[in-house]
């Protein structure tokens, strides 16, 4: 599942990519990739050799036209502009046309149809009933975004050179090729990337001499992160895990168990997530002096074997923890420049002796050379030449020299990122920002990287300080707020990944405005947790405005339900109804997508404060106006779900979430992770619909597959929706929680707070339960650091306060699992008497029979007489006779335990559990034999 969750990631931004394209570049990797499918060469007439466009003929043909191909990177080319029982499609008709004119069709004849669109989901059923459809049958093959980047995924990973092809296209692509396995969680290694063996061993060194902190400083550029890359890639199998701090996420005053993400506003549980397992903990870009003190919390996971790399520009001299990052040698210099250093000239070498001491200026010393065709010796005496680029020692103005060869559009896209004061931006902002052509020419001469974050990208810090020509916030704030309007207001994840890392910049341009009507900028500052607590109360008692803006409307309603939070329970709902009477009567004045989302809301108003029939009939309304909105699907799906549910808003919900699985199995884009995720929550509350998906494997792959996406966008859903899924799924399918597990990467290394005390139960017993998983399996590492995990959610429980049976019984299961059942009988004996019931005997006689307690047997014996007593646990009873089997076994009474063992495999429904009991009953057979 891991690969896979990677390959639908990698494929997603490929759409984007490939959505973004220019008629010139779609032409050309097009053309390659027919050449590829068909696995032969083609005439190329589409475009002319100055890359103009050429009329009246097709794009693509091969020698005898049996193969032909259309490109149309035009709008609208699935759009259906006839009626809806007579579908006509004039884009396509039009590219049909001209094929056959090209060429009188034969049974030979294949007519190839590529778009930069995607299709829309009822274009094929349309489609395919059309005449010409049926007229061509197999002979077309249309291929949009979605179907363009399949194959080219394909194609790259079978293929080296299809791979080397499209990655001139697609740079995005190509790097995620080049880091899949540590997709979303290392950054990229940069290109020209030679590695330091010196810095590696320097810090191997550090680390064996009993220092578990080690601060590597050196100048920026000087290649302190790539070094602490190759660490990780080097020593990974001699550690549990590693976390990547990337700069801004922590400052040495403030405690590290209260670090946030900065790509995401989350915060990350660094201090547990170290403590649980043996973890290299690396915090890119410290710059400022660092006292290994700060690091005190971590000494336990110290004591495992774990350590800290800090990368600075800041030198403390004689500290004991710091490491000088050593020059590169003169060897790899050379080979970073893309020189030969055998045959190595004299100016090359003065290059390297003015320029070598920062990797970063000789890696863009070459990028600059093969992209502008310079004669390399005239570059380097152009350099060296110029006194003001080489009397600076930071590098600044050498770069800055370098710099200025680029060509004009990228150099301009370039300086205004830099402009803008941040390094990080989301990507698929960047596209709006300095539009595609220039990103994509910045990706290809990698000025443009992925970071460490899903989905973001960075220029380094030095290359910004470098060509930054004026102060740009203004342009980033007015450029955010287009576009969140060119989204109208959805809040995709790309969305929020560049709000939050804007928010700085958002919040003091919402201070320098002042008191205003809502707008774009408030709507974004609305989705940050920290800023939205500040900006709310303005504006909830705002009438709304049917008629008015997009941004003011969403703004005020978004606002009102913050300040719903504020108040208790029953407050809460008095405040709904209010809000409710003035949605609806709004609704007179609203048109377009003002009325739309004042459906919406007026549904989530009446289903907040009880009025189930209302909720479901304006629910219901929506949809007749927006028939492709999953949102509202899940809107009726939590509906049915509440306590107070009739039976009727029951049934719809249960039809509404029916419809999204069954959407999200059959395609996992088709549904917006957001609703996606909310729909799987839900499905705790619809039994006879998770227990069909049980009955289907394909399925249950496909929905750990979507969660599993959901976690390298860093959807704060993804606890629920997890927790949901391996509550209903894990018993019968515990090898596809494992696997889910093992993609989710670092979404347990949150703090416990920003979970929340409801989830810390289920997330604890989760993470237990898949860690006994990895224990059976055999991943011994991987059972360490989940357990670890499983018990930090379990402390934080603990500190809450004195459990009662039911908490207790899940942290008892987590305990023992964990190895310290002794810790389980601590925590069940602080459970009252009156609230011990057979659930907490069984967990009892667990952990009692893991330390070998001769009273094992009993407690065992009277957890299944109460189980047995109480229909509830009738699904259960499996369990219950196999522990008492097994504390029989302990006590020697092999007899009795094979009895026992023979009910357990009676009682067990086909599956793991099921398998695994059969095993046990067939090995005490046996030894009964002996």
């Amino acid at each position: 599942m891991l690969f896979e969750s990677i390959k639908k990631r990698i494929i997603s931004r490929l759409i984007d990519e490939i959505s973004a394209m220019d008629p010139t570049h779609l032409e050309l990797a097009g053309h390659g990739l027919i050449e590829l499918l068909e696995n032969k060469k083609l005439v190329h007439h589409g475009i002319n050799k100055d890359y103009k466009f050429v009329g009246y003929t097709v794009d693509s043909f091969s020698e005898d036209s049996t193969v032909i191909a259309q490109y149309s990177t035009e709008g609208g080319y699935f759009k259906n502009t006839g009626k809806e029982d007579a579908p006509v499609y004039e884009k396509i008709e039009k590219d049909v046309q001209s094929a056959e004119k090209h060429r009188p069709r034969t049974g030979a004849t294949k007519i190839y149809l590529m778009s930069t669109e995607e299709e829309i989901p009822s274009f094929r059923s349309k489609f395919n009933g059309t005449a010409m459809a049926q007229e061509l049958g197999d002979a077309l093959i249309i291929l949009d975004a979605r179907e363009l980047a399949k194959r080219i995924y394909d194609l790259a990973v079978e293929r080296p050179d299809a791979a080397a092809f499209f990655r001139e296209f697609f740079p995005e692509f190509g790097q995620a090729l080049d880091n899949f396995e540590y997709f979303g969680r290392l950054p990229a290694q940069c290109a020209n990337h030679q590695s330091n063996e010196a810095v590696i061993a320097a810090l191997r060194d550090h680390f064996a001499g009993g220092r578990s902190v080690a601060v590597l400083h050196g100048l920026s550029g000087t290649g302190k992160t790539q070094a602490a890359i190759d660490f990780v890639h080097q020593e990974e199998g001699n550690f549990d895990n590693y976390i990547w701090l990337a700069s801004g996420d922590w400052h040495p005053d403030i405690p590290l168990s209260a670090v946030t993400r900065q790509r995401g506003g989350k915060p990350l549980n660094v201090v547990g997530s170290f403590n649980s397992a043996k973890t290299i903990l690396v915090v890119d870009r410290l710059d400022q002096a660092v006292d290994p003190a700060v690091f005190a919390e971590l000494q336990s996971g110290f004591d495992k074997g774990g350590v800290v790399i800090v990368t600075s520009q800041v030198a403390v001299p004689g500290a004991p923890s710091h490491v000088p990052i050593p020059r590169v040698s003169r060897e790899i210099a050379m080979r970073i420049l893309g020189e030969d250093p055998a045959q190595a000239r004299e100016i090359s070498e003065r290059f390297v002796d003015a320029c070598g001491f920062l990797p970063l200026v000789l890696a863009t010393a070459k990028t600059v050379i093969d992209s502008q065709s310079v004669p390399r010796d005239a570059f380097y005496g152009d350099v060296l030449a110029s006194p003001d680029a080489l009397s600076g020692d930071d590098g600044v103005s050498i770069l800055r020299s370098i710099l200025r060869r680029l060509d004009g559009a990228p150099l301009a896209a370039l300086e205004r990122i830099a402009n803008t004061g941040l390094a990080m931006h989301d990507g698929g902002f960047l596209t709006h920002f300095i539009r595609h052509v220039p990103k994509f020419e910045l990706q290809k001469l990698a000025f443009l990287s992925p970071a460490s974050a899903t989905g973001v990208l960075l220029v380094h810090d030095l290359v910004c300080r470098a060509v930054r020509t004026a102060d740009g916030t203004s342009d980033l704030i007015t450029e955010v707020e287009h576009y969140i309007e060119q989204l109208q207001g959805e809040m995709t994840p790309s969305a929020l990944r560049q709000i939050h890392l804007s928010r700085t910049q958002l919040l003091a341009e919402h201070h320098r405005r002042g008191e205003r009507g809502p707008d774009w900028l408030l709507y974004a500052l609305l989705q940050i947790e920290e800023a939205k607590q500040e900006v709310f109360a303005v504006y909830a008692g705002r009438p709304i405005i049917p008629d008015g803006s997009l941004a003011a409307l969403i703004s005020t309603i978004d606002a009102r339900e913050q300040y719903a939070y504020t108040l208790d329970h029953l407050d809460r709902a008095g405040y709904y109804a209010a809000c409710a009477q003035e949605y609806e009567k709004a609704l007179g004045g609203a048109q377009g997508r003002n009325r739309a989302e004042l459906l919406h809301h007026l549904g989530k108003a009446y289903r907040r404060c009880g009025e189930i029939d209302k909720a479901l009939t304006t629910f219901r309304q929506l949809l007749e106006l927006e028939p492709m909105w999953h949102a509202t699907h899940g809107q009726i799906a939590h509906l049915g779900a509440q306590h107070d549910a009739t039976e009727q808003a029951k049934q719809a919900g249960e039809q509404s979430l029916r419809y999204l699985i069954t959407q999200i199995v059959s395609d996992p884009t088709s549904v917006p992770l957001r609703v996606a995720m909310a729909a799987l929550s839900n499905l705790r509350s619809y039994a006879e619909v998770a227990e069909q998906l049980n009955g289907d494997e394909r399925s249950i792959e496909a929905l750990g597959e979507v969660i599993s996406q959901s976690a390298l966008e860093g959807l704060d859903q993804f606890y629920d929706a997890f927790v949901a899924f391996t509550s209903k799924f894990s018993y019968r399918h515990p090898h596809i929680s494992f696997e889910l597990v093992s993609a989710v990467g670092d979404m347990f290394e949150v703090s416990p707070v920003s979970i929340g005390r409801r989830h810390l139960l289920s997330v604890s017993e989760s993470l237990a339960n898949v860690a006994q998983s990895a224990q059976r399996s055999g991943d011994a590492t991987l059972a360490r650091r989940l357990s670890g995990l499983s018990l930090i959610y379990a402390e934080a429980l603990l500190a809450a306060g004195a459990p009662d049976s039911f908490s207790a019984r899940g942290i008892a299961k987590a305990y023992t699992i964990a190895g310290d059942p002794a810790r389980a009988l601590q925590v069940i004996a602080a459970v009252p008497a009156g609230q011990v019931n057979h659930w907490l005997l069984y967990r009892r006689a667990e952990a009692e029979l893991a330390l070998e307690l001769p009273q094992s047997l009993q407690t065992a014996r009277e957890a299944l007489a109460e189980a047995q007593r109480d229909p509830r646990a009738a699904k259960n009873l499996a369990s219950y006779f196999d522990m008492f089997s097994r504390c029989l076994k302990h006590a020697g009474d092999i007899p009795g335990a094979t009895e026992q063992a023979r009910l357990a495999v009676a009682h067990s429904e086909e599956g793991q559990f099921h398998q695994e009991l059969t095993e046990r009953l067939a090995a005490l057979e046996e030894l009964s034999c002996r």
